[in-house]
């Protein structure tokens, strides 16, 4: 069994150190581990070198090539991230890869439009015209593909605050972290202008419910995922709104309507009516319907919203009820109205006959202008 292994041990040593003149056999990588932004572009720095000869052979390299495995110190693989002759590529690399390097002693490595799912470990391999010619570097470059991330704080359940809280939304990078001095906050889709730094703070009102994500200023088009920020607060923009046909007449149907915003939602409404004595409460409902409304029911009205976290109450509502005309009062109005026509035409009538009678005929005037006329010729 010792002798076995003792075998084992020079043939590997003869497969991947073969006899060599000049340089040695190796490749490195100056970062260990790299951080990358989803949807960018990374660039594995890479060198590589080997002896000049092998056995008496002058070395060239033959081919160049780049693969992922999770697992450490593999050699090799059968689908390949970059392979110089393009055989076996993994479909997901297709067009996003770039061999940056050569076949000399440069093996830099480009990925274009990374993805969450290329996070891995990443490997280079040359080989040369000699067959024992090759060699992986097996301590490999550790590549995390990151996306910016916020988190509430302090956090709470379903991110539901109180209006009047103090908030901090943080925007930082769920795998590992990148060195970003400037990123870019969006509310409902919109960015919020004069934020830049990583933390966005406020106190809460009612108007900052809505959903925030953030991104790095560099490459904005990456956004986190959302967080939705749920805002309660106590009734808001409580208001009386009447609904009735025009002119409010005895006997009209009437409906008076209270809206509000609140979170919870209402949970409550209180009808009032204003009068010398204070507020009069009037119903207990969002609706304050008059069905058949009497002139008692004029005045100023207004609702109160209330829900577990406080209330408030509208502007009034001015309510003015006519009296209704009945068919015997409308018998009246119109012989009123009658008489009054008939007066107006006896008068004009004797108007008309006064200035008739006063006025003399055509012939009497024309008989007078002719003996006025005889007199003068005479004198």
């Amino acid at each position: 069994m010792f002798l076995k292994e003792i075998f084992c041990i020079l043939v590997t040593s003869l497969y991947n150190v073969p006899a060599v003149q000049g340089g040695s056999w190796g490749v490195n990588y100056p970062p260990q581990e790299m951080c990358a932004l989803r949807g960018s572009s990374v660039v594995i720095p890479c060198t590589y070198d080997y002896p000049e000869r092998v056995e008496g052979t002058v070395l060239t390299v033959v081919t160049v090539k780049w693969f992922r495995s999770s697992s450490p110190g593999i050699a090799d693989r059968d689908t390949y991230v970059y392979h110089s002759t393009g055989i076996n590529v993994s479909p997901e690399y297709e067009n996003r890869t770039k061999y940056l390097g050569n076949k000399v002693k440069n093996c830099m490595l480009q990925i274009r439009d990374l993805q969450s799912n290329d996070t891995d470990r990443y490997y280079f391999r040359f080989e040369t015209n000699q067959p024992a010619g090759r060699w992986t570097g097996t301590s490999g470059v550790s590549l995390s593909v990151t996306e910016p991330k916020v988190t509430l704080d302090p956090p709470v359940p379903d991110h539901t605050v109180k209006e009047g809280s103090f908030v901090s939304l943080t925007c930082g990078f769920d795998r590992c972290t990148l060195n970003e001095s400037s990123f870019v906050w969006y509310r409902e889709g919109q960015p919020i202008s004069n934020e830049k730094s990583n933390k966005h703070q406020f106190n809460v009102s009612y108007e900052h419910s809505g959903k925030y994500c953030c991104a790095s200023a560099e490459n904005s088009s990456i956004k986190s995922e959302q967080i939705n920020l749920i805002v309660k607060y106590s009734p808001k923009n409580t208001s009386a709104s009447v609904r009735a046909p025009g002119v409010i007449a005895e006997g009209s149907s009437v409906t008076l309507t209270c809206t509000s915003n609140a979170n919870p939602p209402v949970s409550s409404y209180t009808w009032f009516r204003r009068d010398g004595n204070g507020d009069e409460e009037k119903a207990r409902q969002q609706h304050l319907n008059f069905s058949s409304i009497t002139s008692s029911d004029s005045g100023d009205y207004h609702c109160e919203a209330n829900n577990s976290l406080g209330a408030q109450n509208s502007s009034s509502v001015h309510l003015s009820v006519t009296g209704r005309i009945t068919n015997e009062g409308m018998k009246t109005i119109l012989a009123i109205v009658a008489a009054s026509i008939a007066f107006g035409i006896l008068m004009l009538g004797i108007i008309v006959f006064i200035k008739r009678r006063n006025k003399p005929s055509i012939e009497e005037s024309f008989n007078n202008a002719e003996s006025q006329h005889s007199t003068d010729l005479t004198n």
